[in-house]
């Protein structure tokens, strides 16, 4: 195991000091090691078409921890400098809630440049709820003697989904974004209520969420309180 993992490590290097070309590391991320896909991901400079997006796109899920967290590192820089990303709502919600918290943070952060595409907001955000419907639902069947980790999961599944939602919660119908805040201000949990509050902030002065905005800013936990009240939360 670790000569493989020093394998893996030189060869990288080796790439690293390598001059690859444009076609050769769109070859890489489709038909490479770990290695030569994180390398790839982390040098490729543009999408010359829709087909080369593809191919990357498909590197942010379904594949190794690594290939993922380098693909998500660079969304920021191609989201605002390629048109063929804004393909992808439902592979971007499936980003949001990756069991890498890093992953999930810096998809979430990149997509706020497709906030006012509203064909996007509406398919990513649709996907999100339903996340969190289902984790819901996965949460009333858990037994007493189900271990933590089970409801941890998917508690941290409503928890990006929730963060994912914070952007663009206004192309959310009102009954539907208040149904979802209701669910998640009645646990017990913080750490999700904190996410709702993060959400109510922007609707402070909005009649629809008054009920629920005056308990968040009254909620018994700090974070809560700050997020009503600051819109912002780490």
């Amino acid at each position: 195991m670790n000569c493989n993992i020093e394998e893996n490590f030189n060869h990288a290097l080796n790439l690293c000091e390598q001059n690859i070309s444009h076609d050769e590391m769109i070859n890489l991320l489709k038909n490479g090691s770990v290695a030569e896909k994180q390398i790839a991901a982390l040098n490729l400079d543009t999408f010359l078409n829709q087909e080369e997006a593809d191919i990357f796109i498909s590197n942010l899920t379904g594949c190794d921890g690594k290939i993922r967290e380098a693909a998500a590192s660079r969304l920021q820089d191609f989201v605002k400098n390629t048109r063929y990303l804004k393909k992808y709502p439902e592979i971007f919600a499936d980003a949001s809630i990756d069991i890498n918290a890093n992953i999930s943070r810096m998809v979430i952060d990149a997509l706020e440049y497709f906030k006012d595409n509203n064909d996007f907001s509406i398919t990513y955000t649709n996907k999100l709820i339903n996340f969190i419907n289902d984790g819901f639902e996965e949460i009333s069947k858990i037994k007493f003697r189900d271990k933590k980790y089970v409801l941890n999961k998917q508690l941290f599944k409503i928890y990006w989904a929730l963060e994912g939602l914070y952007t663009f919660s206004d192309s959310i119908e009102v009954n539907t974004l208040l149904s979802i805040l209701n669910k998640v201000l009645e646990r017990p949990e913080y750490t999700i209520r904190e996410k709702a509050a993060k959400i109510l902030s922007k609707y402070k002065g909005d009649e629809a969420f008054t009920t629920l905005y005056n308990k968040v800013t009254n909620d018994e936990n700090f974070y809560v309180r700050f997020a009503a009240t600051k819109g912002r939360s780490n």
